[in-house]
């Protein structure tokens, strides 16, 4: 699984930011976080083969501590 950090939303997208050295940037479709996320939240997320979300779980501050120990 991977950690983003949801940036902000445009038009039918959500802007994610690797938490990682690179900083890399993701577009996905809206319509699959606006539910469960808002912009600032730290998101653990999981791909299928082809690159479709298969599983989001917020990662709480303390989550993210516990994962980086």
């Amino acid at each position: 699984m991977n950690t983003y950090r949801l940036d902000r939303f445009e038009g039918t997208y959500a802007i994610l930011i690797q938490e990682d050295a690179h900083h890399n940037e993701l577009s996905v479709l809206k319509e699959r976080l606006v539910a469960v996320a808002k912009p600032g939240d730290l998101l653990c997320i999981d791909f299928d083969a082809i690159g479709n979300l298969r599983n989001v779980k917020i990662i709480t501050p303390v989550d993210h501590k516990m994962e980086q120990a």
